[in-house]
């Protein structure tokens, strides 16, 4: 009786810890698609703001122009490297800084220009937003802590459960030991990968802004 009752307790505590550890895939995985929407809106921000610069005189569209490429070309070629390790780049910020002056030159070229000025601020806003967003996504120490003692977990509770299944098969309990342990391991392994969405396999490239480098370069040549 008191070994049915033990069994019981043991299953009811792999369950939840199974659900928890849905949750936990589950969350990676919307943190995943939120940083490619962040991505996405940056480089879209960016494309936009290149379009409102179109319309400006020469004297201000040269400047603010030359830096905006200077700032995406650095993000693909110098920062988007240095985010698998939580890292970023001094040379991006300041290309980034650049771009917010020549944007504040556009509101002193004319009354006409007030509103560009506007709209070229609330997009250069955006990008440095969301690049404090794609920054701040990168690997952590405290996730590192985490993610290492769910898996201690994990791996005691999958050893744990077999021996509750009475069988007089010692190769039973350590087949269905190893298998729970491979699942619970494969879950938080995938998990990890989510999390980290500028590392490993499932890294976001910066594939729009190689699209705007490729759009500036072939209207040069055009």
């Amino acid at each position: 009786m008191q070994s049915q009752i033990a069994s019981g307790k043991v299953n009811y505590m792999a369950e939840t810890y199974a659900v928890v550890l849905g949750f936990f895939l589950v969350t990676a995985y919307e943190m995943y698609q939120d940083m490619q929407v962040t991505v996405k809106t940056e480089a879209m921000s960016v494309r936009a703001l290149d379009q409102v610069v179109r319309s400006l005189p020469d004297s201000v569209r040269k400047d603010l122009t030359m830096h905006l490429e200077a700032y995406v070309h650095t993000v693909v070629e110098e920062e988007w490297p240095l985010l698998t390790f939580g890292d970023w780049s001094p040379q991006a910020q300041a290309h980034l800084d650049a771009v917010f002056l020549a944007v504040g030159e556009i509101a002193v070229s004319g009354v006409e220009y007030q509103a560009s000025a506007l709209q070229a601020e609330q997009l250069a806003r955006h990008i440095m937003l969301n690049r404090a967003d794609r920054i701040a996504a990168g690997p952590g120490d405290i996730l590192g802590g985490k993610l290492s003692y769910v898996l201690l977990v994990a791996t005691l509770i999958a050893f744990a459960m077999p021996w509750f299944l009475f069988t007089p098969y010692l190769e039973v309990h350590i087949i269905l030991g190893t298998l729970l342990v491979v699942v619970f391991i494969s879950l938080i392994v995938m998990s990890a990968k989510l999390m980290y969405p500028f590392a490993g396999e499932l890294t976001i490239p910066p594939e729009l802004f190689h699209d705007y480098l490729t759009q500036i370069a072939g209207r040069r040549g055009g």
